[in-house]
């Protein structure tokens, strides 16, 4: 057997020889096959896969409940952080005495305080199981006493951010800068869709700057709104805000507070605002509007309301003056409600508060 090896091995060396090209493949192949005899990386036995250990049965727990907890908070902001039946919820919140804060109230007679309570409880009692928070803001014009429940929220305003624009219409015509019998072409630039009916007129349309105030009231006009405030420039409109006592109301913002709405109407009652002609004038455009359905449906028909809509997503707001035989402010404003709640809830609210205030009980 070694004769017959080393002869085979003998012949190969002869082959290589005479071929160097033969013996190069040789050489390859030989080496190919030592480096397989020698492998020290056998193929290694697949392993199944393991279940998930406890730090990934963690994590995916987390991000579930990180999940449900974003969509929660979602949920809630969307309805003001108050769902039916369930107090609002919101952060404590604390004041340093050395301050000197302080929160005037007017409370009227006995009588009128009676009625305050009345009405506090009766606006919490219809609103507690609706989503959504609601505020109410009344002024007795009579006396100034007054009442409110969030009335120093601030809330979206909505339609009656058009008030300060109304008034400050008005005061450009008390201080000669404007007449309300000029007139202003309509551009296309200057139409906003939504309410109103100026939106549908073709450019080129004139109307005169009375008129866009009284659109404004009737209607609610978005296209007059917009005219009124490109007019008088924002500065000129806060600076009637301020003058008029809205502390928290920003036009920029689109925001106020029952109580700021209520201040507008007090004021303009008084005769602070304007002059008796134009006071009366703006007030007649807010009456027999095309938004009766809130505030005024539940108020006697015989009863004259003044007043301003608004309305937005989850936004429904109404306020103004009730002509009862004592005069007095009502507002109402809500955010992250169901408007189909509020349609309903706002002129029953209204119809009890004004029993409450005609009520000639001690």
């Amino acid at each position: 057997m070694a004769l017959f090896k080393r002869k085979n091995r003998q012949e190969d060396d002869d082959l290589l020889d005479k071929d160097p090209e033969e013996r190069g493949r040789f050489t390859r192949n030989k080496n190919k096959d030592d480096k397989d005899l020698k492998s020290d990386k056998p193929q290694r036995r697949k392993e199944p896969k393991k279940p998930w250990g406890r730090k990934e049965r963690i994590l995916v727990l987390m991000l579930l409940v990180l999940t449900v907890g974003i969509s929660a908070i979602l949920s809630l902001s969307s309805r003001n952080w108050k769902l039916p039946g369930i107090p609002r919820f919101a952060l404590p919140k604390f004041s340093l005495p050395f301050l000197g804060s302080k929160t005037i109230v007017i409370e009227g007679n006995r009588k009128d305080r009676i009625k305050s309570d009345k009405g506090s409880e009766f606006f919490k009692d219809e609103t507690e199981n609706l989503s959504g928070v609601y505020t109410l803001y009344l002024v007795r014009l009579g006396n100034g006493s007054n009442y409110g429940v969030n009335e120093k929220d601030v809330f979206q305003a909505a339609s009656l951010i058009k008030l300060p624009v109304m008034a400050a219409m008005f005061t450009e015509v008390e201080e000669g800068r404007l007449s309300l019998s000029s007139k202003y072409k309509l551009k296309s630039s200057d139409k906003v869709k939504g309410s109103g009916s100026l939106y549908n007129k073709p450019p080129g349309y004139e109307i005169t700057y009375e008129n866009l105030i009284k659109l404004m009231g009737k209607e609610s006009d978005n296209t007059a709104f917009n005219i009124g405030r490109k007019y008088l420039g924002d500065e000129k409109i806060a600076e009637v805000i301020g003058k008029i006592g809205m502390k928290n109301t920003s036009l920029e913002e689109n925001s106020t507070t029952s109580e700021d709405i209520g201040v507008f109407f007090q004021e303009l009652w008084n005769g602070n605002t304007l002059n008796n002609d134009h006071k009366e004038m703006l007030l007649e455009y807010l009456t027999d509007t095309i938004y009766e359905n809130w505030l005024p449906s539940g108020i006697p028909g015989d009863i004259r309301v003044a007043h301003k809509f608004g309305r937005e997503l989850h936004v429904v707001n109404d306020a103004g003056i009730v002509y009862a035989n004592d005069p007095f402010v009502m507002v109402m404003l809500s955010e992250g409600i169901v408007e189909k709640e509020a349609d309903l809830v706002i002129p029953e609210i209204a119809s009890g508060i004004y029993e409450i205030e005609s009520s000639t009980d001690d």
